[in-house]
């Protein structure tokens, strides 16, 4: 089983949006993933600094337990702190979470690291 997280503009499960703004996301979608299909998911709303709570989003997905982020983009330090608890970060996200699951289902996305991460003051 892997669980994986897409961050989500709406608490729509598999048919929200992939927010694009990973640090400012209101919801992270949890996906469990088993014999390459969704067994089952969870909503959960962010509890990350950028939406009045106490932690970073890093810090908020490594506590959820997933092993893997589905995302448009994010920063440096969001990928660094992420790979160094063990969570593999791929970018390229977009659509709904569902297409973005089926999307690294079909190995559309890419590996995040320092030289794609978003550079916009992050």
């Amino acid at each position: 089983m892997v669980l994986i997280c897409v961050p989500s503009l709406e608490k729509d499960g598999l048919n929200g949006t992939v927010s694009q703004h990973f640090g400012k996301t209101p919801y992270f979608v949890l996906i469990n993933w088993v014999d390459e299909k969704i067994e089952n998911i969870q909503v959960l709303e962010s509890n990350a600094k950028h939406a009045g709570g106490s932690m970073t989003p890093g810090e908020f997905i490594a506590g959820s337990g997933a092993s893997e982020l589905l995302c448009g983009n994010l920063g440096p330090k969001a990928i660094q702190m992420l790979q160094n608890v063990g969570i593999n970060v791929y970018v390229g996200a977009s659509g709904t979470v569902a297409e973005a699951v089926q999307a690294r289902a079909e190995g559309k996305l890419k590996q995040a690291n320092m030289e794609s991460a978003c550079s916009d003051g992050h």
